[in-house]
């Protein structure tokens, strides 16, 4: 008998790949160029993962930058506090971000500052110095002949006159083997991050397909060429692997003398392995993301809500001194040195949060409530 199974593959997440293509002018930001991307659809697709970035970036702008955080920076009205926000989530999405700087004429001030979205930026190659001396521009890489990149010079305080007045300041702090790109520190979570996005769709799915238990089907009509093998397999991948089709069948032809197919059914895994994978999904994002409570994201425990206040405030001030505070330095001392060419003879300050404990406790004694005031 002649049994024809193929097991279909998944793939997981590949670490990018920084590379000079021939013909191109820019160093492809992974493998296919669209590394940012995959951020991006990580960050909008896994709950968890969206909720740590979020509660990063509240923590890193606070109340805003202090003294001329509501100042204009550019034509469009936006203010300090606006290219901190926007300039704050690209960092806690990929690592880095990106300024579009305009000098005046005569070069010696910068005259605007425009935010721009870094997942749209590539860098030129490394001249003998190992500097990058111009970056590239484009609104979608994945079709540059109609949206032909852009090329900018790199930020320079001294040559910035005539056409270098428009310069791109490409912000990202040292990683090991990473010479143009900046990399997220979460980094080594990005499955994590799949599954929770998969394990999403794939709940979703089985509840559209009327949650029917899969199916394995047998042709029991004899074995079928090779060439028509090849062709099913690529048909069944294309159209039932993957979370979306959750709850379909599979299909295998066998030479047998009985010619009436046989259909089985394939039990799905029980719900504890959905909810002890999700738990260790979540750890694991949270870990990257170093935050040691997940009461700081609005997930509690077995444990209830007793005595939140106190393990939420301490839990905040080991995040906030160890995660927040760090990036906020790096964040006042970039865009300081920006601030500094505008004519800004102040210390970047950004004005932390203010979030006051109130443990209040209302009803009896088993009805114990905490509730956090934020300011």
């Amino acid at each position: 008998m002649i049994n024809m199974i193929k097991a279909l593959e998944f793939e997981a997440i590949d670490l990018p790949v920084f590379k000079e293509v021939r013909g191109k002018d820019w160093v492809s930001y992974g493998n296919s160029n669209d590394f940012p991307q995959k951020l991006i659809e990580l960050y909008e697709g896994s709950s968890i993962h969206h909720t740590c970035i979020q509660a990063k970036v509240d923590g890193t702008v606070g109340d805003g930058i202090a003294i001329v955080g509501k100042e204009f920076v550019n034509a469009e009205g936006e203010t300090w506090n606006d290219i901190l926000a926007k300039v704050a989530l690209d960092y806690m999405i990929f690592g880095t971000y990106s300024l579009n700087i305009l000098w005046n004429r005569a070069g010696d001030k910068i005259a605007e500052v425009y935010h721009l979205p870094v997942a749209n930026v590539r860098s030129g190659k490394l001249n003998e110095q190992d500097r990058v001396e111009e970056y590239y521009y484009s609104s979608n890489w994945g079709n540059t002949r109609k949206y032909v990149p852009t090329a900018y010079p790199a930020f320079s305080i001294t040559d910035n006159r005539g056409e270098k007045a428009s310069q791109i300041y490409y912000c990202k702090k040292y990683t090991p083997g990473a010479d143009v790109y900046g990399l997220p520190n979460y980094m080594g979570c990005l499955n994590e991050c799949q599954l929770d996005m998969d394990i999403s769709i794939f709940h979703a799915s089985n509840i559209a397909n009327g949650m029917f238990p899969g199916l394995f089907v047998t042709l029991t009509n004899g074995a079928a060429s090779p060439e028509e093998r090849q062709q099913m397999y690529r048909d069944l991948e294309r159209t039932f692997s993957g979370s979306k089709n959750a709850g379909k069948m599979f299909l295998s032809f066998v030479d047998s003398p009985d010619r009436a197919p046989k259909v089985e059914t394939i039990d799905p895994a029980q719900d504890d392995y959905y909810i002890i994978l999700q738990d260790r999904i979540t750890n694991s994002i949270t870990t990257a993301h170093r935050i040691t409570s997940n009461r700081l994201i609005g997930i509690s425990d077995a444990a209830g809500f007793s005595n939140n206040a106190e393990e939420i405030k301490v839990a905040y001030a080991h995040f906030y001194s160890t995660v927040i505070e760090p990036i906020q330095q790096h964040l006042e001392k970039t865009l300081g040195l920006i601030a500094k060419n505008m004519g800004y003879n102040i210390n970047f300050n950004i004005i932390p949060s203010k979030i006051d404990f109130d443990d209040t406790i209302t009803g009896s004694e088993d009805d114990t409530t905490e509730t956090i005031i934020e300011e």
